[in-house]
């Protein structure tokens, strides 16, 4: 099946999900299709770092095009054009896309892992590992998407919460395996850097936490905790992690 050059308004009537931080910081270019539309790709400049990215995007069952695969740092527009409709022929030939989404990482990713029709991808979390400062400017709804799309990397199966719903679990996660079932709640705090999450936040999850008894509870923040905070969750560490702006910083090392 032919992979052919198509308009952005082409690109544009098959509602693709951007990423809106994307949007901001590179400039889509060129743009192509299988022949049945079934998958899409588009050639994107990156203006922060100043090199050609292709992403390729597939229909999903409802109806919205979403990133499947991606790569970064071609030279020229030219190079990342031939690279993105080869990518393309190659998925469309084989319908296989999942064993080359982590190419460049060790034998000790999880074998679970994957990123398909994910708003939050593989290409955004290798951003935000160059450019954590960036964090802050997500909404407080895409950032929870994110740490959500890190633990499934990570190996958890993962459910986020209603958006209107009281504090103290904004996602469920869950590891299983034949021995055991571990559940984790996880508040996510998306705060400016010089407002810390305080001691109020830890009382609201811990009283969470004891009401629906998970295994452990979880606060993750872009921001650091007061010391109050700190030492209010010493209290009940075998209950409680905090893992702030640094610890976030090293789970996206991993990317």
């Amino acid at each position: 099946m032919a992979i052919v050059p198509i308009s952005k308004d082409d690109f544009d009537r098959r509602s693709p999900v951007r990423t809106p931080l994307v949007q901001m910081l590179a400039i889509e270019k060129s743009w192509f299709a299988d022949s049945d539309r079934n998958m899409i790709g588009a050639v994107i400049f990156d203006k922060t770092d100043k090199d050609w990215n292709y992403v390729v995007l597939a229909l999903h069952e409802d109806g919205n095009y979403r990133w499947i695969d991606g790569n970064s740092s071609y030279p020229d527009l030219a190079l990342a054009e031939s690279k993105l409709v080869e990518r393309m022929a190659a998925i469309d030939e084989t319908g296989k896309v999942v064993e080359t989404l982590f190419s460049d990482q060790d034998d000790s990713k999880p074998e679970n892992t994957s990123v398909l029709f994910n708003d939050i991808n593989f290409e955004l979390k290798k951003y935000f590992k160059k450019n954590p400062e960036h964090l802050h400017q997500l909404s407080p709804r895409k950032f929870e998407e994110l740490i959500a799309s890190i633990l499934k990397d990570f190996g958890f199966s993962v459910e986020l919460t209603q958006a209107t719903r009281d504090g103290g679990r904004d996602i469920i996660a869950y590891l299983r395996n034949a021995v055991c079932s571990y559940l984790t709640y996880v508040e996510c705090k998306k705060y400016s850097s010089e407002n810390k999450v305080g001691v109020g936040v830890i009382r609201e999850v811990v009283g969470v936490h004891n009401i629906r008894r998970a295994t452990k509870s979880m606060i993750v923040t872009t921001s650091f905790f007061t010391q109050d905070a700190k030492s209010e969750a010493e209290m009940v560490e075998n209950q409680l992690e905090l893992k702030d702006y640094d610890a976030l910083k090293g789970w996206l090392a991993n990317y």
